[in-house]
C-alpha cells in the first residue's frame, strides 16, 4: 500500500495535468479511511522511496492535516489515527530530510494549535526528553524549533484562565530545560572556540531558544523567568556585543546574528512595556547596549529589521515612566534625534532605487499599517514615544531640523531637495500624530505642530504643480500626507485639491498612481459626528461625482495592461470604494465598468496569484451589481453569468467563494430564474465543494437566495432537503466552519415554509443537542438559542416543541430553564433580541411552560434584559462592521487553501433587518405579544422580585 501511495504522490508532481488531477482525486477520496495518515508517514520515513515522492508526500501531509484535523466525528481523521500521528510525528520530523522536515513541522504546528496541551500531553515531555538527552546539534536545533513553533500561539491569543493554565503547564515542564540549553549555548558561542559551521548551528538553536522565551513571557511573567532574569538578560546583553562574519548577513539579506539580536530587542521591549518593575535593574545597561548597537550599524539593508526592532525597544522605554529615566535628559533626546531618528527618516539611495524598480515592495513597506519593521516607520514611532512624556522639547528639536532641511533644500540639487522635503513631510507626520487607528486615521494631534500650515505651504502646491512626472518621490509623500491627515484637513481644502489628487492616477510612476488611489479610497471613508451623535460621511457623492468617475477608466486600463504593479490590489480597492460610495450616482457608469472588470476576471482565471487583488476585484463587481441589478438585472446577468459559468466549469478554487456570494445577490434580484441556477443546484451539494472551508459561507449565501425564491425551486428543494441537512451537519462538526453553520439553519427557518423541513427537525435537534453537550463555547449556546428562537418566531411554538419532546419528554422546558437564561444576558444584536423576545412570548403560551412559575420568572428576567428595561440592563447596540477592516492574513489564508473573505456588497439595498424584518418596532411588538400571556402573572411575580417590576410597568404602559 505504501508503494501505491508513493506512486500516486509522485504523479501529483509529475507534470501531466490529467494524471496529476486523477492522482489528487484518488488521494482525496482515501483521506478519511483508517490508516491513511499513518501510511503517509510511512512513505515519508522510507529512505528507499524516491525523494520527489517523499517531498510531495510532505506537502500533501501538511495540507491533509489542515483540511481534516479540525473535522470531528464522521468525515474526519479516525481517533486511533489521530493518536498514532501525534505519537510519531515529532521523532519522524527530526529524522526527515530538510524539505520534508519543513512540511512535517507545519503539520505539527497545525495539530498543536487545536490539541496542545489538553489533547496532546505527550508532546512536551517528548520535547524535553530530546533536549535533555541528545548530543546531536541537529536534533537539539530541530526540537527547540518545534517548541518555538508550538509556543507561538501564546503570542496571539487573548488572555483567559484557560490560556494561563496552558502556559503554566508548559512553563513548569519546560523552564529548567530551556535555561540549561540557553546558558550552555551562550557559553559555547561566547567562548570563542566554535568553528564557523558550528557557530551557524548554535545560532540557529539560539534563535529558536530566544523565540521560545518571548512566547512564554508574552502573556504573563512566569515566576521561574523572573527568578532567573540575571542569567537571561546577562546572556542577552553579551550576545548583543557578539560579532562574527560566519553568522552576519550581507547586502540585503540579514544573517542569523541580526535575527537573534532582533529577537533579543523584542524581549527587551516586552519587559519594558509589561514588566517595568522587574526590568528596572536592567533598563540602563539594555538601553546603553541597544543605543551603541544602533549607532554602530551601517545603512546596509541587512540591518533594517534589527534597526527597526532596536528602535522599537527605545520607543517602548521612552514612552514609559521610570524612577530614573535616561530619556529625561534634553541632551539624550537631541542625541537620539540626531543619531537615530534623522538618519533613518532620510531616504537612502537604495530606497529610491526600490521606489523605481520595485514599487510593490516600496508601497508595502511605506503605506500599509501592517508593516512595522522599516527604519523610517520605527523612527517615526520613536518620535511619538519620546513626545508622549517630553512633547514640547522633542517637537522643538524636530521643528528645528525641519526648518534647517527646508533651508538646505533651497541651495541643494533637485534630487537632494526632493529628499530633504520628503524627510520634512515624514518628520511632520511623526511630530503631529498622537493618536491613530488603521480604520479611522489620525484621531489626535500634537497642538505644537501646525498641520494646515504645512499642508498649505508644501503639500498642496506640490500636488497642483505640473508636469506629474516631476519629483515622484515627493508627490507620493504629499499624497500620503493627505491620506494620514484626512480627518484634520477641512472639507473645503480637500475639495480644492481633489481634482489634482485624482489627476495623479494618470502618473507614470506606479507608486504615485497607487498612492493617489489609496488617498481617494481613504478620503471616501471619512465620517463626521452629527449633533445627534450619528456618524455620517463627510463628503457627498454628487459633489465628487465628476472627479471620482473620471478615475475609473484610467484605473481599469492600468490594471488590464499590467502597468506598474501587476494586479494592483490598492487600485482595485479604489474602484470598489468609488462605486460603494457613489451608490445610485454611479449606476450610469456601472455597467460600462462591469464589462472590463469581467474581462479582467476572465484573464485572471489562468493564474489567480494575488488573493487580495481577487478579493477587491470581486468587491468591485459586487458593489456595481448591488447598484445596477435592481433596475437592470438582465444586463448584469448577461455580463457576469458567462464568466461565472467558466469559473464553475473549471472549478477555480480561488474564485468559487466569491462567485457563490455574487450569484446569491443576482438570484435575489432576478425577476426570472435563469437555467444556470436550476442546473447548478444539485452540484452545489457535492461533498467536495463543502470540504473546502473557503466555499462554505458563500454556498450558504447562495442557498439563502434559493430559500428566498423557494416557489421557483420547490421540487428541487423538497427533493434535496436530506442532503442540505447532511451538509449542515458536516459544517457544524468542523471547528473551522461551525461558526457559520447556524447561518444555513437560520436562512432555512427564515425563508422556507415549515413543511419543507419539519420532518427533519427531530434529527436536526438531536445533532444540535449532541454538539451542545460537548461544546464549551458560550457563542455556540448563544447561536443555538437564537436559532431555536427564530424557528419558534417563524412558526407555531409547538412545531419545535413537538420535535424536542419526541426526543425526550419535557426537553423544551429543560432547555428553556437551563440554556436560555445565561444566553439572554449576553450582548445580542437588535434582530437577535427581537426574535428572542417574540419566541419567549410564544413559549410562555405553551401549557407545560406557563405552569412552571420558576421558569416564567427566569424568562421574565430575560425579557427585562432583552428589552433594555431597568437601570442595570444593557442593550448591545448594533455595531456596523467597518468596511475598512483588513483582510485576515491579507486574504491569503493558508498555503494551498483559499481563505474566505466576506464581500460587503452581497445584499440588496435595504436588506439590513436581519432575522426579524417583520418586527420593525420591538417595544410595540413585545407589548402586543406579551400582554396576553404575562398580564395575569407579572404583577404577582413583580411583587416577589423587584427586578421584574420594570417589565410589569412596561406591560401596563
Amino acid at each position: 500500500m505504501a508503494a501505491q501511495l508513493a506512486q500516486l504522490l509522485a504523479q501529483t508532481v509529475g507534470g501531466n495535468m490529467a494524471a496529476m488531477k486523477a492522482a489528487e482525486q484518488q488521494l482525496r477520496s482515501g483521506e478519511t479511511s483508517p490508516g491513511f495518515g499513518l501510511m503517509l508517514l510511512e512513505v515519508l520515513q522510507t529512505a528507499s522511496i524516491e525523494q520527489s515522492a517523499r517531498q510531495a508526500g510532505g506537502i500533501y501531509f501538511k495540507n491533509y492535516i489542515r483540511r481534516q484535523w479540525s473535522v470531528e466525528g464522521a468525515g474526519g481523521i479516525p481517533a486511533a489515527d489521530r493518536q498514532a500521528i501525534k505519537q510519531h510525528i515529532l521523532s519522524l520530523m527530526l529524522q526527515a530530510p530538510k524539505q520534508v522536515q519543513v512540511q512535517l513541522s507545519a503539520g505539527l504546528e497545525e495539530i498543536s494549535i487545536s490539541d496542545y496541551p489538553a489533547e496532546w500531553q505527550t508532546l512536551l515531555p517528548e520535547i524535553v526528553q530530546h533536549l535533555k538527552t541528545s548530543q546531536d546539534m541537529a536534533v537539539l536545533k530541530g526540537t527547540m524549533e518545534t517548541a518555538h513553533t508550538v509556543f507561538l500561539k501564546f503570542r496571539s491569543q487573548a488572555r483567559t484562565e484557560d490560556l494561563l493554565r496552558e502556559i503554566k503547564y508548559t512553563v513548569t515542564g519546560f523552564q529548567e530545560t530551556h535555561l540549561i540549553v540557553f546558558t550552555a549555548t551562550c557559553q559555547r558561542v561566547l567562548g570563542g572556540t566554535l568553528s564557523a559551521e558550528q557557530l551557524v548551528t548554535h545560532f540557529e538553536l539560539l534563535n529558536a531558544t530566544v523565540g521560545a522565551f518571548l512566547s512564554l513571557n508574552m502573556v504573563d511573567l512566569p515566576e521561574f523567568f523572573e527568578d532567573h532574569r540575571q542569567e537571561y538578560f546577562g546572556g542577552f546583553i553579551e550576545l548583543l556585543k557578539f560579532k562574527h562574519d560566519a553568522v552576519t548577513g550581507s547586502g540585503q539579506q540579514q544573517g542569523l546574528l541580526e535575527q537573534v539580536k532582533g529577537e533579543i530587542c523584542e524581549c527587551f521591549a516586552l519587559y519594558a512595556e509589561k514588566y517595568q518593575e522587574e526590568f528596572m535593574p536592567y533598563l540602563m545597561p539594555c538601553v546603553k547596549e541597544v543605543w551603541e548597537l544602533l549607532v554602530g550599524l551601517d545603512q546596509q539593508e541587512k540591518n533594517d529589521h534589527l534597526v527597526a526592532k532596536g528602535i522599537h525597544f527605545l520607543s517602548s522605554s521612552a514612552a514609559t515612566h521610570w524612577p530614573q529615566s535616561p530619556f529625561e535628559d534634553p541632551n539624550v533626546l537631541s542625541g537620539i534625534c540626531e543619531k537615530v531618528v534623522f538618519p533613518n527618516v532620510m531616504l537612502r539611495a537604495s530606497d529610491v532605487e526600490l521606489f523605481e524598480d520595485n514599487p510593490l515592495e516600496y508601497v508595502r513597506r511605506d503605506m500599509e499599517a501592517a508593516d512595522q519593521e522599516t527604519r523610517r516607520r520605527s523612527s517615526m514611532d520613536l518620535v511619538k514615544a519620546m513626545g508622549k512624556l517630553n512633547e514640547a522639547k522633542v517637537t522643538e528639536i524636530l521643528i528645528g531640523y525641519v526648518k534647517a532641511l527646508m533651508e538646505r533644500s533651497k541651495q541643494a540639487s533637485a534630487e537632494e531637495a526632493e529628499r530633504f522635503k520628503d524627510a520634512c513631510i515624514f518628520l511632520c507626520i511623526a511630530m503631529a500624530v498622537r493618536g491613530q487607528t488603521q480604520r479611522d486615521g489620525v484621531t489626535q494631534t500634537n497642538q505644537n505642530v501646525n498641520v494646515m500650515d504645512f499642508f498649505a505651504s508644501l503639500v498642496a502646491p506640490e500636488l497642483a504643480s505640473e508636469p506629474l512626472s516631476q519629483r515622484p518621490v515627493l508627490r507620493a509623500s504629499c499624497l500620503k500626507f493627505v491620506t494620514v491627515f484626512r480627518n484634520q484637513i477641512p472639507r473645503e481644502q480637500i475639495g480644492a485639491v481633489l481634482p489634482a489628487i485624482c489627476r495623479h492616477i494618470t502618473a507614470d510612476s506606479p507608486v504615485v498612481h497607487t498612492y493617489a488611489g489609496i488617498c481617494i479610497e481613504k478620503l471616501l471613508t471619512v465620517k463626521d459626528k452629527t449633533p445627534q451623535g450619528q456618524m455620517v460621511p463627510r463628503y457627498d457623492p454628487a459633489s465628487m461625482k465628476a472627479s471620482l468617475l473620471q478615475m475609473v477608466e484610467p484605473i481599469l486600463q492600468i490594471i488590464a495592461q499590467s502597468k506598474g504593479i501587476p494586479m494592483n490590489e490598492h487600485l482595485m480597492r479604489t474602484v470598489a470604494r468609488i462605486f460603494a460610495f457613489m451608490k445610485e450616482q454611479g449606476a450610469d457608469m456601472g455597467l460600462g465598468a462591469l464589462k472590463p472588470l469581467s474581462a479582467i476576471l476572465v484573464a485572471m482565471l489562468a493564474n489567480p496569484s494575488n488573493p487580495v487583488f481577487i478579493h477587491y476585484l470581486f468587491e468591485a463587481v459586487a458593489s456595481i451589481v448591488k447598484v445596477c441589478v435592481p433596475s437592470q438585472p438582465d444586463a448584469v446577468e448577461g455580463i457576469l453569468l458567462p464568466p461565472f459559468g467558466q469559473i464553475l466549469e473549471r472549478n477555480v478554487a480561488d474564485f468559487l467563494p466569491y462567485t457563490f456570494q455574487i450569484l446569491g445577490l443576482l438570484l435575489d434580484a432576478s425577476p426570472s430564474v435563469k437555467p444556470l441556477y436550476t442546473e447548478l443546484f444539485s452540484r452545489l451539494l457535492t461533498v467536495d465543494l463543502w470540504r473546502a472551508q473557503a466555499n462554505v459561507p458563500g454556498l450558504i449565501r447562495l442557498f439563502r437566495a434559493y430559500f428566498t425564491k423557494h416557489a421557483g425551486f420547490a421540487d428541487l428543494l423538497r427533493a434535496h432537503m436530506q442532503a442540505i441537512m447532511e451538509r449542515f451537519q458536516f459544517v457544524l462538526c468542523n471547528r473551522k466552519t461551525e461558526i457559520v453553520a447556524f447561518d444555513l439553519l437560520n436562512a432555512m427557518y427564515q425563508h422556507l415554509p415549515a413543511d419543507y423541513y419539519q420532518a427533519f427537525l427531530k434529527t436536526l435537534m438531536t445533532v444540535l443537542l449532541t454538539r451542545l453537550q460537548s461544546s464549551k463555547s458560550p457563542k455556540f449556546k448563544r447561536d443555538f438559542v437564537v436559532s431555536c428562537s427564530l424557528c419558534i418566531h417563524k412558526n407555531q411554538a409547538n412545531v419545535l416543541s413537538a420535535a424536542l419532546n419526541e426526543i425526550q419528554a419535557g426537553l423544551l422546558s429543560n432547555l428553556v430553564s437551563n440554556i436560555w437564561p445565561p444566553v439572554l444576558k449576553m450582548p445580542l444584536r437588535s434582530d437577535e433580541r427581537k426574535v428572542c423576545v417574540m419566541a419567549l412570548a410564544k413559549l410562555l403560551s405553551l401549557d407545560d411552560l406557563r405552569g412552571n412559575q420558576q421558569l416564567v420568572g427566569s424568562c421574565s428576567l430575560g425579557l427585562v434584559q432583552l428589552l433594555g428595561l431597568g437601570g442595570g440592563a444593557k442593550v448591545n447596540g448594533d455595531q456596523e462592521g467597518s468596511d475598512d477592516e483588513a483582510l485576515a492574513d491579507r486574504g491569503a489564508g493558508q498555503e494551498y487553501e483559499v481563505s474566505f473573505s466576506k464581500l460587503r456588497n452581497t445584499d440588496l439595498p435595504g436588506a439590513t433587518a436581519g432575522l426579524a424584518p417583520d418586527v420593525p418596532d420591538l417595544q410595540q411588538a413585545a407589548k402586543v405579544a406579551l400582554r396576553p400571556v404575562l398580564r395575569g402573572v407579572i404583577m404577582q411575580l413583580a411583587q416577589a422580585s423587584a427586578e421584574l417590576q420594570p417589565l410589569a410597568l412596561f406591560l401596563q404602559s
